[in-house]
């Protein structure tokens, strides 16, 4: 048995990273963290707003991660997700603005709408602090590369 995974990250807007892994780990909507590993049992599951976090050619690499769809084979993992964001394209102090701004949204809603809408910045906002704290500890991730192949983009499948 092969000792990756093939991940894909796909945004509507891009793909955010397709390539050979390690390990996945992902926040779940309703049952919190999986994590597979090469030959995982297939499964099909809702996607959480919080850290997606993998290991590429023995470096653990993160992206956060707001909703979607995952889909889980014993050699391919797919998440469909409704935004991705790397560490390097984060603003902490202005994060803390927008959290700010969530929580008040929050208070302030008046319809189901608003609420819904206000829970969505507020866990987008949550993502964000927690990818820049891990960063903060641990320093920037490095640019994942392809466990296999070692590109950007894999170009061995």
């Amino acid at each position: 048995m092969d000792a990756t995974l093939f991940l894909e990250i796909v945004t509507p807007a891009r793909t955010v990273f397709c390539g050979h892994v390690s390990e996945v780990r992902f926040p779940t909507a309703h049952r919190g963290i999986y994590g597979i590993y090469p030959g995982h049992t297939p499964l099909m599951t809702i996607l959480g707003s919080g850290l997606l976090r993998f290991s590429a050619r023995g470096h653990e690499h993160w992206t956060t991660l707001l909703g979607g769809l995952v889909e889980v084979r014993p050699d391919r993992v797919t998440i469909l997700t409704r935004e991705a964001e790397t560490v390097d394209t984060i603003d902490l102090s202005e994060e803390e603005t927008h959290r700010a701004r969530a929580q008040r949204a929050l208070i302030e809603s008046r319809t189901e709408h608003d609420l819904e809408l206000a829970q969505i910045a507020l866990e987008r906002s949550l993502a964000r602090t927690e990818a820049m704290h891990l960063a903060l500890i641990l320093g920037p991730p490095t640019p994942p590369r392809c466990a296999k192949c070692g590109c950007e983009r894999c170009e061995c499948c």
